[in-house]
């Protein structure tokens, strides 16, 4: 059985390094070569490749301060809310009641001006998906006719369930704040190509802390990767 301190650094693939590889360029709004990192051997290397890479100019103010300030503007605009009421515990559900809340998170995505994924499918209805996905893969051995309708299907509902999914993967305006400060690293900023250097690490962190489930504590500058 998978224990939480099984979840570190040497234990994450090339490919999956590949996935988070996109989220840091996207956060960033930077882009690697295939041949970036083929010299990395530690999550310091990573780190120090990505800063290297960021041509932007250092000023020392805090993003996620700035993101929270772009959240606040963007929920007092859309949802005709004093903006000095919502402070960083106000809970989202609350802003966004259920009745109406795909379109009234559309136009919260339309005033920040990127969008940020914070709807997601009901628990039981994401079990029932990867439960059906994994049993048509194993319908291969006895009848692809029924695998294939299998995985046909289990598409199609994912891709319905996804269109019309209203719960909430964010609970408070500072979880919100703090994934857009993570995903969109040069968005939430005040002026745009800027950065703090000095949160540059701790962003990179809380990325692989997102994507792969590890402790901060696994991303010392030493902690060495996988496949180097």
């Amino acid at each position: 059985m998978t224990i939480l301190t099984d979840f570190k650094l040497d234990n994450i693939s090339p490919e999956d390094f590949g996935d988070t590889l996109l989220k840091i360029e996207k956060s960033f709004g930077v882009h690697f070569t295939y041949n970036s990192f083929k010299n990395a051997k530690t999550f310091g290397d990573i780190c120090d490749i990505i800063e290297s890479q960021l041509n932007l100019s250092d000023k020392d103010d805090c993003t996620r301060q700035q993101a929270f300030y772009k959240v606040r503007k963007a929920i007092g605009l859309t949802q005709n809310l004093d903006e000095r009421s919502i402070e960083l515990q106000t809970k989202l559900e609350d802003i966004f009641p259920r009745l109406n809340r795909r379109q009234n998170v559309k136009l919260l995505q339309e005033a920040l001006g990127f969008s940020v994924d914070i709807l997601t499918m009901k628990t039981w209805l994401a079990l029932t998906i990867i439960g059906g996905f994994t049993l048509s893969l194993i319908a291969f051995f006895f009848s692809w006719q029924y695998a294939v309708a299998g995985l046909t299907f289990f598409t199609l509902l994912t891709w319905t369930a996804s269109k019309f999914s209203k719960e909430l993967n964010v609970s408070t305006v500072r979880e919100l704040t703090e994934k857009i400060s993570r995903e969109h690293y040069s968005l939430a900023r005040r002026q745009s190509g800027t950065m703090n250097r000095n949160e540059i690490v701790k962003t990179i962190q809380d990325i692989f802390i997102a994507d792969h489930l590890l402790d901060r504590e696994h991303l010392t500058k030493e902690a060495s990767l996988g496949w180097s």
